[in-house]
């Protein structure tokens, strides 16, 4: 028979323990939105989340729509409070909220494939980097090409 203590230390270890990913396909109808529903439901329960102590969590979310990245949400004590994608841009209107130490570290080793930003400050990089900023700094100026680009990919052309 084990003692209090070694089961403990047994359950501990095994809520450490690395999960082999497992895929599973869902067959329903298009038309059956409650089969929808609860797969999503399923799919959710199942997202991997590092415990990381005092609280505190990380939780990896695959992307939820087509052209969207994974991202991760970090949590205190069950509340949710910033989320970044994969590439470090704000993810869920997290834009200028400042990262803990505890954040930037936890994601770094657990989801080293994330670009987390060094000093926590999650920004919106999503500011085209080819513009210029104009004398009085107020507006962004765009090159011709860009704004041609830009004009295609929205009528399509």
């Amino acid at each position: 028979m084990k003692t209090l203590k070694d089961y403990i230390s047994e359950v501990e270890a095994r809520k450490n323990d690395e999960r082999p990913e497992t895929v599973v396909f869902y067959h329903f109808d298009e038309t059956d939105r409650t089969a929808e529903v609860v797969i999503r439901l399923l799919l959710n329960e199942a997202k991997p989340r590092v415990d990381l102590g005092k609280g505190r969590a990380i939780i990896h979310h695959k992307a939820h729509i087509p052209n969207n990245q994974d991202h991760l949400h970090f949590e205190v004590k069950g509340t949710r409070f910033a989320a970044i994608n994969k590439d470090g841009t704000a993810h869920d209107r997290s834009h200028g909220i400042k990262l803990q130490r505890w954040a930037v570290d936890g994601a770094s080793k657990h989801y080293p494939d994330f670009r987390v930003p060094k000093d926590g400050l999650i920004e919106d990089w999503c500011w085209p980097t080819s513009g210029i900023l104009n004398e009085d700094k107020s507006a962004v100026i765009l090159p011709p090409s860009l704004l041609i680009e830009a004009e295609q990919r929205i009528i399509g052309v």
